[in-house]
């Protein structure tokens, strides 16, 4: 771990970490128990592995290259879109699959960007797509870290050249560590449906760890449990997956589960953080961990959703402003002077510090 990691990341320890133990038993025996039964009522037949490929983060071969680099010894594989003396852009997708990262929305997300000067780099996380998997220790927020930020120093990211970061669900998890024990390697950092790590019990870190977060600790039956389609949602999303495109992402879920961003450390890079829209509570909460943040809500946090994409792009691509003295309309001086104030006011709100 690196020696600010050591300053930012607390591990949970003492009382603490025995009563997560307790509940992780208690409630993954019921869990348990409620598979059980449900199998026993409604019948069980074991989903064959031969008949559903493997799912695979980047399928897409015309939106970039496919490139391999190894990272402490660890093979990733990523897409790379635009210029390479462009500003970088690191994209962390969701787990186990993330196909609407190549939905047609979203591609066209990337080659806006890509035609707009930037470095686009999408990251298949370990244990997916073409990236190496690893145990629960090797996925643990202070391996992660490393390994991404050395990821970041290895394309030319620096303090002098720092990136964007975008991140959806466990993506966007290890986005809000990056940029807390990284921050000056990052100008700009969007989170998408993933509240901060310190909010991990209170707000899932991902969609499909609600109300299972003490049965995932469990080893084997989760991958197992998911991968059978107990999660589905009406369009069918991870039904191709297997257990073992599931062991990554859960790995990297395990492992929050036992570390801590420090009380009151607050993320100085300026953040756009993107929730649903009955997510209001939690967006807040984890806009008192940056000093500057920009809150939106969309019916659908999710890469095939335009809302979306136009929102990251505005908050990415900086238009440019009328120069002084230019003619204007009436109504655009209006709506400028509405502007204006707006940002007075909201200059004059302080966010309280963040809590324990």
């Amino acid at each position: 771990m690196g020696a600010r990691s050591k300053k930012v990341l607390q591990l949970v320890s003492g009382w603490e970490a025995v009563e997560l133990v307790l509940k992780c038993l208690v409630f993954g025996i019921w869990q348990l128990v409620q598979i059980f039964v449900k199998r026993l009522w409604k019948g069980h037949r074991r989903k064959s592995s031969k008949s559903c490929p493997p799912v695979e983060l980047t399928v897409v071969s015309s939106i970039g290259t496919h490139c391999y680099i190894k990272i402490m010894g660890v093979k990733y594989h990523y897409v790379e879109t635009g210029p390479k003396s462009g500003q970088t852009i690191l994209i962390l997708g969701d787990a186990p699959d993330n196909s609407n990262l190549w939905s047609p929305t979203w591609t066209n997300v990337v080659r806006k960007l890509s035609e707009a000067g930037y470095h686009i780099i999408t990251l298949d996380l370990r244990g997916t797509g073409g990236s190496e998997g690893g145990g629960r220790s090797d996925l643990s927020p202070p391996r992660a870290i490393e390994e991404l930020s050395g990821l970041m120093e290895a394309l030319g990211v620096s303090e002098n050249n720092p990136a964007v970061v975008i991140g959806f669900g466990i993506g966007g998890m290890l986005s809000w560590y990056l940029a807390h024990c990284h921050g000056r390697m990052i100008n700009k950092f969007a989170v998408i449906g993933a509240p901060h790590p310190n909010l991990y019990w209170q707000y899932p870190p991902s969609a499909f760890c609600n109300r299972v977060l003490h049965f995932i600790q469990w080893p084997n039956f989760p991958e197992q449990w998911l991968a059978e389609g107990e999660l589905q949602d009406g369009e069918g999303r991870w039904a191709s997956s297997r257990a073992c495109d599931w062991t990554g992402p859960l790995n990297y879920v395990r492992g929050a589960a036992w570390w801590r961003i420090r009380p009151n450390h607050r993320i100085q890079s300026t953040a756009l953080l993107i929730g649903a829209r009955d997510s209001a509570a939690q967006l807040v909460t984890s806009a008192q961990h940056c000093l500057t943040s920009t809150l939106r809500m969309v019916n659908k946090p999710d890469p095939s959703d335009s809302e979306l994409a136009n929102i990251i792009l505005d908050f990415l691509i900086i238009k440019e402003k009328p120069m002084d003295g230019e003619p204007r309309t009436l109504v655009g001086r209006m709506l400028g002077a509405v502007a204006g104030r707006g940002r007075e006011l909201t200059a004059k709100l302080v966010l309280p510090p963040a809590q324990a």
